[in-house]
């Protein structure tokens, strides 16, 4: 048997033709290097390429067994806990659609749909594909952040929602995951080597191009939000930007020390204390902060939602409606915004079911951050570390502010809240994590893991 048929034979049992290429010049590099290795030896030419694919064992074999390694994987755990998550998103649109105006029940339906069909696409979608259009991404991120301002915007309660056609929604709901991804992306092509050297006043200076890029891009991306004024959405992004970044610094052992003192540093500088000034210059988010864990200290202002959230804790049954007209009347807060979703199925259903959703929570918070171990390609696992943050962090603390024990802020419950586009891009997440563990065993083989595999 020749190379060619060798290669044809073994690619032609690997059912995922994307990889056969990759597997064909992995293998093809293995043979030409045991061929030389016979050459070196004293055979002659053809004799030692045959040898070396006789080395190398029966070609079906060898096919069967790589086509187990690069089998398309479907992450069902997470998948099952996703529908999960969206059964309790319906339940909530057919109790609000039982106390609330509106068919609550087929918008949700619609958006559901629209959701999945997004989610199937990214899963098939091969996401490496992403890494080379952050560039697109991030532009595409900047354009929707200043589209309020060209006259294509609602305001509602003092900040700017993006309005295209009959659908009104807060820019940042697509924009945060846009810049998060580019990010990602930039992080993950980041060259030490990539240097531009510059004079300042005779001396000269080596920086990093790369650096340069992420300082400024993430600055404009922060600036932008902050304009909103959203500063939730900054705070759940610097969140996110800080979590990949350390992990990104801590694969280096030689200068992580020096480079995560740095980036802390910075950060307590330019975010952390322009946002405490934003606290303290502003009233109302001052007021937010104290009356969202002591609401009893302003019962009928700014504590007002806390008191409605308190009492339904209070009243809430086991398995049932809770015994207070707070989660029956359209007239509360707690029937009508989507941020108080936890706390009305809480209210309506009871404190089981309710249990039910935040174990569900927790679980697929722990499957990603496992996920994440498992995942050998740089921009996969930065990807899903990325991407799992915001989910996780937008959860948690969706969670806490409806028992009292986090800050009031406009931050939805992934999944589970009303919300068109918010759905939809949640879902479209979900696909893209669901992605990267569809190929966590195809992308990156070294030709190590190859060798080891049909030895």
């Amino acid at each position: 048997m020749d190379r060619k048929s060798f290669l044809d034979t073994v690619c032609s049992q690997i059912k995922y033709k994307p990889v056969r290429g990759e597997v064909a010049e992995e293998l093809k590099n293995h043979l030409e290097e045991a061929k030389e290795e016979f050459v070196q030896a004293g055979w002659k030419t053809e004799e030692a390429e045959e040898k070396a694919i006789s080395q190398m064992g029966d070609a079906e074999e060898i096919g069967k067994k790589l086509n187990k390694i690069h089998r398309p994987k479907l992450d069902w755990k997470l998948l099952i806990l996703i529908i999960i998550l969206i059964g309790f998103g319906l339940v909530v649109a057919i109790l609000q659609q039982s106390t609330n105006s509106g068919n609550r029940i087929q918008h949700t339906a619609i958006y559901m749909l629209i959701g999945l069909v997004f989610c199937i696409g990214m899963y098939f979608l091969d996401y490496q594909k992403m890494q080379k259009y952050a560039d697109l991404l991030y532009l595409l991120a900047t354009i929707l952040m200043i589209l309020p301002y060209l006259g294509l915007a609602n305001m509602v309660n003092g900040v700017n929602q993006l309005r295209i056609g009959s659908i009104t929604f807060m820019p940042c709901t697509i924009t945060v995951p846009l810049y998060l991804i580019a990010f990602i992306g930039y992080v993950t092509k980041y060259q030490k080597e990539n240097r531009i050297k510059i004079q300042i006043e005779g001396k000269e200076l080596s920086l990093n191009k790369d650096l340069i890029k992420i300082t400024v891009l993430t600055i404009i991306s922060f600036v932008l939000i902050f304009n909103v004024p959203s500063l939730t959405n900054a705070a759940i992004l610097a969140f996110s930007y800080l979590i990949v970044l350390t992990v990104k610094i801590m694969q280096n052992k030689e200068t992580r020390v020096k480079n995560l003192a740095i980036i802390y540093g910075s950060l307590f500088v330019f975010l952390i204390i322009p946002m405490i000034y934003m606290m303290f210059t502003s009233p109302y988010r001052f007021e937010r902060l104290i009356f969202s864990f002591k609401p009893e200290m302003d019962p009928q202002g700014s504590g007002y939602t806390g008191m409605l959230q308190k009492e339904i804790l209070e009243n809430a049954k086991w398995i049932g409606e809770a015994d207070t007209d707070i989660i029956t009347s359209d007239n509360y807060i707690i029937s009508l915004d989507s941020n108080y979703t936890f706390i009305y199925l809480l209210g309506k259903t009871g404190i089981l079911a309710s249990g039910i959703l935040v174990l569900t929570i927790l679980l697929i918070s722990t499957k990603l951050i496992l996920n994440a171990k498992n995942i050998k390609d740089p921009y996969g696992k930065m990807l899903i570390i990325g991407l799992s943050t915001l989910y996780i962090s937008q959860s948690l603390a969706s969670v806490l502010m409806n028992i009292n024990l986090g800050i009031k802020a406009g931050i939805n419950l992934p999944i589970v809240s009303y919300g068109g586009v918010y759905f939809i891009v949640n879902m479209i997440s979900i696909g893209i994590l669901l992605s990267v563990y569809r190929r966590k065993d195809i992308n990156l083989y070294e030709k190590i893991q190859v060798e080891e595999k049909i030895g």
